[in-house]
């Protein structure tokens, strides 16, 4: 009598998809962020991963993966230079200004160049990792998260107005 451990009784014959195909992309991309941060060193596959995400919550083009130069950058494992690239191809595109020791970490500082009707507006974007193109990997895939402002409802303090209000 033979007996199937429970772990194997807990796979099914069908094929499985990977996590991300069937999520949604802000879920695929939260995911990512925590495995980079997890990991020790940054790997090929995270970048490719992020190459997966980034065309649907950033403006990536989706033609990036044939990109001859990216490619080269791939191949050589030139990591920081090709997420630099892939930064740049973002809509709205985003500059690394910044990677520095600090300690036995790296910081990376991103910034996001904003549209054209607000040219004083960036958004700044730091991320550290003890490996240099894992912090860089990390303050893009960050730079994509979406933010909503709480509406602060701020009391008017002028004389004027709070007597107009009759709140003397």
């Amino acid at each position: 009598m033979s007996t199937t451990p429970w772990s194997q009784a807990r796979i099914t014959p069908t094929a499985v998809a990977p996590p991300a195909d069937h999520t949604a992309a802000g879920t695929a991309l939260a995911s990512l962020i925590a495995r980079v941060c997890a990991a020790r060193v940054l790997r090929e596959h995270h970048i490719w991963e992020a190459v997966r995400i980034l065309p649907e919550i950033a403006g990536l083009p989706d033609d990036i993966k044939q990109l001859p130069e990216f490619r080269r950058l791939m191949e050589k494992e030139a990591f920081t230079a090709a997420l630099r690239l892939l930064a740049q191809s973002c809509q709205p595109a985003r500059d690394i200004r910044d990677l520095d020791p600090q300690g036995d970490h790296w910081i990376a500082t991103l910034t996001v160049r904003s549209a054209l009707s607000q040219p004083r507006r960036r958004k700044l974007m730091r991320a550290e990792h003890r490996d240099p193109p894992a912090a860089v990997l990390i303050a893009v895939l960050s730079s994509t998260i979406r933010k909503a402002r709480p509406f602060v409802h701020r009391r008017r303090k002028n004389a004027a107005v709070q007597k107009e209000f009759g709140n003397d």
